[in-house]
């Protein structure tokens, strides 16, 4: 899993290399000071007797000279690695970040169905983010640490190998505690990681569906709601941040511990006969064991970094191994030239180890240029049937041919562009009309913008009731515009696209009987070439269709005409009864 992550970095391996280099020669640097230093105090200070002593400037300012040269070496470097470590971490980021989104935009509405929003978006935000934070902090310390070892322990081991043995038993000690607390808290960072997926669908929920929640006032409601996940939070993060922070004073406590002991046997060894150890090897040593432990503090931090961010590692992960069942059919140069539709004996379920079919048996034909409608009651599966035709899904069994074509025989591109889908809950991005309406065609010209705009008759009001006309600002989710005025605007971004298929999902909903007839005309008249399937739940909407399929639990009643449909199909004769007498009822108040 390392190797596949270690993908992202490639981009950024000469700023890896750099800050790798300035890194060890930093390392170095400090490593030489306290040899220098004795070195110093050694040669530069000479005593005859144990009271008289007598220096030597020259040397001493030779050697200070050094010391302060390195010094300022070692500030540069270190200033140099943190920049440049700073740029291949943050791009190893926005690396994971660009591939994650690359993923999730070609998942099949199936992969989709299995990870929450909530849930993908803090993957590609908070988990990266854990990610690249994790690798800036361990990267200094992680290759800091074996020089540091290796350089300080054998200084250490030639001054004095019985006071290494100090060494070995705080290093003992400081080790155990570090990976029992790694032990401990790691699986409770996946936890984390979790609760934090709830908060955000809360929150995520609450701002989508604030005029309901402000219609039922239910703010209390949902602010008591917000407060549990919010606590579910706190306070496994509470508990799991504070066995994580036992580590720092466990550090303390070998630092101080082993600072001690190393002055207490220091000072037994200098007092013996013959002085087993000299004053200044007794500082040189305690200088080279503190950056010994000063290591091991940092490798604990990164642990606990590490730590951290497996539980993102594993969830970044599973976004970038989820399959897509839909198989691009790259190689394909078919194109969609024709509308007409079949499907074939079409059997789909969302989940392969389901019992129940969710559509069974489909077979039903479509010529280039009809309009069909496609009516059934609440759960009978409409919207699905439509999904398999754009591949959003693949068929369990079964085939759907277009233009006398396998669907699977066209790429993606191909067959998407050749079918335009205006959906059941209309979306419209932050941007301008004009904007959202080019996203059908970003090369359109004002003449077969406005054209689409007629059909669709959202024309008059963009040019007369909104302010800046074209130009005005839509909020996200086209909250600032009415939902007939958000279904209009759609439905002109479908048609301008300039499908060989257009697909209405429940498009005429908002829309009031004499707006729906205009639009239905003018997709009859002004579009004859092109085959229109209209979903919906009113029979007004598809009576004059050239042909109507009825669906009920998934299953196709009847295929026929308005008129046939009465006389036929007792489901289509129950919903235009109960529609009629909704109707009436409408017309007497």
């Amino acid at each position: 899993m390392v190797k596949k992550f270690a993908r992202f970095i490639k981009p950024y391996r000469k700023e890896f290399i750099i800050a790798i280099l300035c890194i060890i020669l930093e390392c170095v640097s400090e490593v030489s000071l306290p040899f220098l230093m004795n070195v110093l105090i050694t040669n530069g200070i000479h005593t005859t007797d144990n009271i008289t002593y007598t220096m030597d400037l020259n040397y001493i300012l030779m050697i200070g000279g050094v010391m302060i040269a390195i010094s300022v070496f070692s500030f540069f470097l270190g200033v140099l690695s943190a920049k440049f470590s700073a740029i291949a971490c943050r791009g190893f980021g926005y690396e994971i970040r660009k591939e994650e989104y690359k993923k999730i935009q070609a998942y099949s509405f199936r992969n989709l169905d299995e990870f929450r929003a909530s849930s993908l978006i803090t993957r590609l935000t908070n988990d990266v983010q854990i990610l690249s934070d994790t690798l800036c902090m361990c990267l200094r310390p992680t290759l800091r640490a074996p020089f540091m070892m290796i350089f300080s322990l054998t200084f250490a081991l030639i001054i004095s190998p019985t006071l290494s043995i100090v060494f070995f038993v705080a290093l003992v000690f400081l080790a155990l505690i570090i990976f029992t607390i790694v032990f401990v808290v790691k699986p409770k960072f996946l936890i984390i990681q979790k609760l934090l997926d709830n908060i955000n669908r809360v929150t995520q929920e609450s701002v989508i569906a604030i005029k309901t929640i402000k219609a039922y006032y239910k703010k209390d409601f949902e602010i008591e709601k917000f407060n549990k996940a919010n606590e579910a939070l706190t306070k496994t993060a509470r508990k799991t941040l504070s066995i994580n922070a036992l580590a720092m004073p466990a550090g303390q406590l070998a630092n101080y511990g082993t600072m001690i002991a190393i002055i207490y046997f220091g000072g037994i060894l200098y007092l013996q006969p013959g002085h087993a150890i000299a004053l200044e090897d007794i500082q040189t040593f305690l200088t080279y064991v503190m950056q010994l432990l000063a290591t091991i503090m940092m490798l604990s931090n990164v642990f606990m970094a590490i730590n951290r961010s497996t539980a993102s590692f594993y969830r970044i992960n599973e976004v970038l191994d989820a399959k897509s069942e839909i198989i691009d059919n790259t190689s394909s140069k078919l194109k969609v030239e024709l509308g007409d539709v079949e499907f074939k004996n079409v059997f789909f379920k969302y989940k392969n180890d389901a019992d129940e079919y969710v559509l069974k048996n489909i077979n039903f034909s479509i010529k280039n240029g009809e309009f069909v409608g496609i009516i059934g009651q609440t759960g009978s599966s409409k919207s699905t049937l439509i999904s398999l035709i754009d591949r959003f899904y693949d068929a369990t069994q079964g085939e759907i041919l277009i233009g006398g074509h396998n669907i699977k025989d066209y790429s993606l591109y191909e067959l998407r562009e050749g079918i335009s889908i205006s959906f059941q809950s209309p979306l419209l991005f932050k941007g301008t009309v004009l904007d959202n309406l080019k996203w059908g065609n970003k090369n359109a010209t004002m003449e077969e913008i406005e054209k689409a705009c007629k059909i669709a008759e959202c024309y008059d009001f963009i040019v007369n009731q909104l302010s800046d006309g074209f130009n005005t600002m839509i909020s996200q989710g086209g909250t600032s515009v009415s939902g007939g005025q958000r279904q209009r605007l759609c439905i002109a971004r479908a048609i301008l696209k300039n499908p060989k298929i257009l697909i209405l999902d429940d498009s005429f909903s908002a829309l009031d009987k004499i707006t729906e007839a205009k639009v239905k005309a003018n997709l009859k008249n002004d579009l004859p070439e092109m085959t229109k399937i209209v979903i919906s739940q009113k029979i007004s909407a598809i009576k004059d269709a050239d042909k109507i399929i009825v669906l009920d639990n998934g299953r196709i009643t009847n295929i026929g005409t308005n008129d046939e449909l009465l006389e036929k199909d007792e489901i289509y004769r129950d919903i235009d009864s109960l529609q009629k007498i909704g109707g009436s009822e409408d017309a007497k108040n």
